[in-house]
């Protein structure tokens, strides 16, 4: 019913039916589980998003150090360190050369780039550092690119192991040692030996803790601009360490 000022008017004796919530019934034990559901929803959740993100950063650390892992050119001399000595007596070696010396060219036409090379096979003991002399000669001086390349020459798709050149050089700076040229530097080392070897600015070959399987042939090839390329090769001999 409507009161005069239009307004509906409540039967004080019904006024708790219409005012008063209805009661709700509550299911203790349903309750219960569906909150245990839900909690372990919610975990199994956490625990997927904590090994997603354990992968991910896992791979972030692996591609991380494949990008650090840039090769390392090291200098012709290591003044004042205890292998300046070693690097002396390598410099001093009877060595052969491969324009005048059959037994020291594997190139299949005469080149004039000279490599010298040891005339007896290098013996380097197990676990130690093997240093591989060359000399490069460069009879002409107007060159503006050098490139050398070693092999490890075991016939297998991992016989590269690395590529030393000096590119768009300066017609200027003509110096007596041609890796003192200013030049645009680049080394790059195949990934199977990124580890294990790298270079000198002279291209001498490095190998850190040499093991049996580094023991063979090791080639050496240097191009040239105007140049035929040169080849030559260096025994390698690995002996087990005395203990």
């Amino acid at each position: 019913m409507e009161d005069e000022d239009g307004y509906m008017s409540i039967d004080p004796a019904r006024r708790d039916v219409y005012l008063s919530p209805p009661q709700e019934t509550k299911d203790l034990p349903s309750n219960l589980l569906w909150w245990k559901i839900g909690l372990g929803v919610s975990l199994a959740g956490f625990v997927a998003l904590t090994v997603v993100l354990i992968v991910l950063s896992l791979s972030g650390v692996q591609d991380s150090l494949q990008m650090d892992s840039h090769p390392v050119l090291f200098p012709a001399r290591l003044c004042g360190s205890k292998n300046s000595s070693v690097l002396q007596s390598l410099y001093q070696l009877p060595k052969y050369n491969s324009c005048t010396s059959n037994e020291a060219s594997c190139a299949s036409v005469p080149s004039e780039i000279c490599i010298e090379i040891p005339k007896s096979p290098l013996s380097v003991v197990a676990n130690e550092t093997a240093i591989i002399p060359i000399k490069i000669q460069l009879p002409k001086p107007d060159w503006d690119f050098i490139e050398v390349l070693w092999h490890h020459t075991q016939g297998t798709p991992e016989d590269l192991i690395l590529k030393y050149s000096l590119r768009s050089c300066s017609p200027k700076s003509k110096p007596q040692l041609w890796y003192k040229r200013e030049c645009h530097l680049f080394l790059e080392i195949m990934p199977a030996h990124r580890w294990k070897m790298s270079a000198m600015m002279n291209a001498w070959l490095i190998i850190w803790n040499i093991e049996a399987k580094h023991a063979g042939r090791y080639q050496v090839t240097v191009k040239s601009n105007n140049m035929k390329e040169a080849c030559s090769f260096v025994e390698l001999k690995v002996t087990e360490a005395k203990t």
